[in-house]
């Protein structure tokens, strides 16, 4: 189905759906099948029209089975009042055919669920009297209904959307009852009748509107809607007459907080044991013929117990009709290694009735149709990059789950590259950090430092939890990565501590190594550290940025240590060398450290070459090296640095002022390293 036949379904069954509100009727039958089944659904108030992922699902909203993991058998039982017996049993097999016909594949195939459910009401011991009031008998009264559900899934980057229809046979009896002139009503037959109910619902991805949020916040969230009766069944009264049940709309929405997710990251351990812990809550609003609508709330705890195999379900909800609060557990535990055992437990009050106790089991059973499922599926149809994509969008779609990590690197690497950034949010994580860091390097190539401090200290956030993990498996480039966020943010003392793990030695992991020891004004290590990267990675194959500003870091630790002349001029004459045949622009991908506002180093060599004629004293050659730099490069930092400074340093020198000389000398030393913070 494509996206315009999507949206005209919707819209044609929200009309629908107005419509139903408007009507009018006078008379409630079928009410038995307002009584609810599964003990997951009514331990949450009955609100589920947008949950319905299990076998209650027929029930409450059909399209939702397409959404059960597992196939699942589950009965309920339960004694009401006055010998009246309710129970029902149900089936669902979601997604169990792979049909090469496009018919068969539409109604069975991988995208779509099966179901059936019988609910039955049985009351007995009822006196029957004659219109003198003399008891003639006892009869019995037998309701059942036979439900079989069907739904559809497809996905695309709008999202998740579901549809399904339910078919409905109904059927009454009265056993034991007297036939008598003025009734219509024969013992021995049961009255039949049909009907039909629609469901939807829908899980936001890429949807306009939505685009606002994150998906980490996002994915948890569904809509649903079920129009109940849209054929109507009915109690035949008469010979040609008919009780129809009611229509009844029912819509809401449902949203699982994972709460790992609203957790800070920095706060690790907590992050940590609440990391497989959620709560469902749902909202539902009901429009019934001639009733005020009602409005049901419902939570349920998942409470991993031990592993993924015991998990706990507390639940509570209630509603403003007839009921009062409902509260209830289920857990469920292995029963073989292909089956699950769900056991749940309702306790419903209500002020004019007894209260309601209710269990219900459940047997889940066969392979889960979940992420691994989807991402099998996606792996299955490479090389058709929009089935590949939809199949991993419904990986996305069950966040959290064990294949997130691998679904959203396949998407923001390979199969929908412009949306790599949602994808990262969705996960956090080294996905995030990894292109967060990426953009802080190409603000700085741009030249908005600002920003680009901005994203580096986002990726340092994201990388941080992963490397303080006892099973740390960062890689030596993602380290060096982290440390370089480090050192846009000017924390040198943090991006050391992450340098210590780094196991290869390379020419990137001194020339960062060095910064940091400049940034905290530690020269003898500097020059130590930028000495290796030169003469250790001299022929590193690289255009030279690196090896350049490590002979540029080797130089400016030097001349802060006073060795001017027998070190620090000499590095920078080979330094000039390897300068001047390209201008000494630096490569984007290896930005200098201090940021500034240009990518040329080649006047920062010809500037540093002066000051240190300066620094010992010969003068008239240092202000000659000095001048060079306003001559050659009168557009670069330094050049105009130079043009401020130029007529003072000149005047100093005719009057052969040499304090005056030195003080300039200081000044402008003490500016150029004055940057470095």
């Amino acid at each position: 189905m494509n996206k315009k036949a999507k949206i005209v379904l919707v819209l044609l069954s929200l009309l629908f759906a107005g419509t139903v509100m408007a009507q009018g009727y006078g008379g409630y039958p079928g009410e038995f099948l307002r009584y609810g089944i599964g003990g997951r659904a009514l331990g949450m108030g009955r609100a589920f029209v947008a949950v319905s992922d299990d076998a209650s699902g027929m029930y409450w909203n059909p399209a939702g089975i397409v959404g059960a993991r597992f196939s699942e058998f589950s009965s309920t039982y339960t004694n009401l009042y006055y010998d009246s017996q309710f129970a029902n049993m149900s089936i669902v097999l979601p997604r169990m055919f792979n049909l090469k016909d496009p018919l068969g594949k539409y109604l069975l195939g991988p995208n779509s669920s099966i179901g059936f459910t019988w609910v039955g009401l049985a009351s007995s011991n009822y006196e029957q009297r004659s219109v003198t009031g003399v008891k003639i008998g006892d009869f019995s009264m037998g309701e059942n209904a036979f439900l079989m559900s069907w739904a559809h899934e497809t996905v695309g980057l709008w999202g998740v959307f579901r549809y399904g229809t339910t078919i409905k046979l109904v059927s009454q009896a009265f056993s034991g009852m007297q036939q008598e002139s003025y009734r219509q009503i024969e013992s021995h037959q049961r009255s039949w009748s049909g009907g039909i109910d629609f469901g939807m619902m829908f899980q936001p991805i890429h949807a306009p509107i939505f685009r606002l949020f994150s998906l980490q916040y996002l994915l948890p969230l569904r809509f649903g809607l079920n129009l109940q009766n849209i054929i109507q069944p009915g109690w035949r009264i008469r010979e040609n007459d008919k009780d129809r049940f009611p229509l009844v709309l029912r819509m809401g929405l449902s949203y699982r907080f994972i709460l790992r997710d609203w957790i800070p990251r920095a706060w690790t351990d907590m992050r940590n044991f609440f990391s497989n812990t959620e709560i469902l809550f749902a909202f539902d609003k009901e429009y019934y013929e001639n009733i005020p609508s009602g409005t049901y709330v419902g939570f349920e705890g998942v409470i991993p117990v031990k592993g993924k195999d015991f998990v706990f379900y507390p639940r509570a909800g209630f509603n403003n009709r007839s009921e009062g609060p409902s509260f209830g557990f289920g857990f469920t535990v292995p029963f073989t290694d292909k089956a699950l055992i769900r056991i749940d437990y309702v306790y419903g009050s209500h002020p004019y009735l007894p209260e309601d106790n209710r269990f219900s089991i459940s047997l889940k059973f066969g392979s889960q149709k979940g992420s691994n499922f989807f991402m099998g599926r996606s792996k299955n149809v490479r090389g058709k990059k929009y089935k590949e994509r939809d199949n991993l969008l419904q990986v996305l779609s069950l966040y959290p789950n064990n294949q997130i990590d691998e679904a959203v690197k396949e998407l923001a690497e390979r199969v929908d590259t412009d949306r790599a950034r949602r994808y990262y949010d969705l996960t956090g994580g080294l996905g995030r950090a990894e292109l967060l860091f990426r953009e802080a390097k190409q603000l700085l190539a741009r030249g908005d430092v600002k920003a680009a401090k901005k994203k580096a200290n986002e990726a340092a956030n994201e990388y941080l939890p992963i490397f303080i993990e006892a099973s740390n498996n960062l890689s030596d480039e993602q380290l060096l990565d982290f440390s370089e966020c480090y050192i846009m943010t000017q924390k040198a003392d943090e991006a050391l501590a992450v340098l210590k793990e780094v196991g290869k030695i390379s020419l990137r992991y001194y020339y960062l190594k060095g910064v940091c020891y400049k940034y905290n004004k530690d020269w003898d290590n500097a020059v130590d550290v930028f000495k290796k990267a030169v003469t250790e990675f001299e022929n590193e194959q690289d255009r030279y940025s690196m090896v350049r500003l490590s002979f540029l870091g080797w130089s400016e630790a030097l001349l802060r240590t006073k060795e001017y002349e027998s070190t620090s001029i000499k590095v920078l004459e080979l330094l000039e060398k390897r300068t001047y045949m390209d201008m000494g622009k630096l490569d984007p991908d290896y930005p200098r450290y201090p940021i500034f506002g240009d990518r040329y180093i080649v006047d920062e060599v010809q500037f540093l070459k002066g000051l240190c004629y300066l620094h010992l004293k010969q003068y008239e050659r240092g202000i000659s090296e000095i001048m060079k730099t306003q001559r050659y490069f009168p557009n670069l930092d330094y050049g105009v640095y130079v043009q401020q400074k130029g007529d003072q340093l000149i005047q100093a020198l005719i009057a052969g002022d040499k304090e005056a000389l030195r003080i300039l000398t200081l000044e402008m030393t003490n500016e150029y390293f004055q940057q470095m913070r």
